[in-house]
C-alpha cells in the first residue's frame, strides 16, 4: 500500500499549484476567462471530449470491478463505452459541456478521497472538503447544467469580484503548495 502521507503530500502540492494558475488566469486574462466561460456551456467539442474522458474511466473502473454475477458482461464493456458514448453525445447534446464538467468532478473525487482516507495528518481535511465540493458541483452541474452559466453569470459581473476571487483563489492555492512542501519535508 503506498503511503498516504506522501500522496497528501504530493495532492497538496498539485491542488495549490492548479489553484495559483487558476488564479493567474483570472488576474492576467480576464477578457478571454469571460469570454470562455460565456461560450463553455454550448461549446460542441469541450463536451466530446470531457464526456469521453469520463465514458473511458467509467468504462475502466467497471472492467477492473469485482460485478460478481455479472462478470460475463466485462467482455462487452468497450462495446457498451463507445455505444455509451454515442448516445450521450447525440441525446444530450444540450448543455453536454457543463454536464461532463460535472461528471469528471465527481470522478476525480474519489481517488482523491481514498489517497487521504489513511492519512494521519489535519491536513486531510482540506482536501477532503475539497473533493466534497467537486462532488456537490459535479452533481448540481449534471442534474442542473443551466447553473453554470447562471453561477458565472454571477462571478464575472464584476471586474472587483473578478479581481478579488483571482487573489483568493491564488492565497489559497499558495497556502495549500507550503502545506505539501511542509508534507513533505
Amino acid at each position: 500500500m503506498p503511503d498516504p502521507n506522501l500522496f497528501l503530500g504530493n495532492l497538496l502540492i498539485l491542488l495549490g499549484a492548479l489553484g495559483v494558475v487558476a488564479g493567474l488566469v483570472v488576474l492576467r486574462f480576464p477578457a478571454a476567462l469571460r469570454a470562455g466561460l460565456a461560450a463553455f456551456p454550448r461549446s460542441k467539442w469541450p463536451g466530446w471530449i470531457l464526456t469521453a474522458v469520463c465514458v473511458f474511466w467509467v468504462s475502466w473502473v467497471i472492467r477492473h470491478a469485482a460485478l460478481g454475477r455479472f462478470e460475463v458482461v466485462k467482455p462487452l464493456i468497450p462495446v457498451l463505452a463507445v455505444i455509451g458514448f454515442g448516445a450521450i453525445v447525440w441525446f444530450l447534446d444540450e448543455l453536454l459541456a457543463p454536464r461532463a464538467l460535472g461528471g469528471l468532478l465527481l470522478l476525480l473525487a474519489n481517488p482523491m478521497l481514498n489517497g487521504v482516507r489513511w492519512s494521519d495528518s489535519a491536513w486531510r481535511f482540506a482536501v477532503v472538503l475539497i473533493a466534497y465540493a467537486w462532488v456537490v458541483a459535479g452533481c448540481i452541474l449534471m442534474l442542473h447544467p443551466w447553473a453554470f452559466r447562471r453561477m458565472g453569470g454571477k462571478f464575472l459581473a464584476s471586474a472587483i469580484w473578478l479581481r478579488a476571487a483571482g487573489w483568493g483563489k491564488m492565497l489559497a492555492g499558495a497556502v495549500l503548495v507550503e502545506a505539501g512542501l511542509w508534507h513533505l519535508r
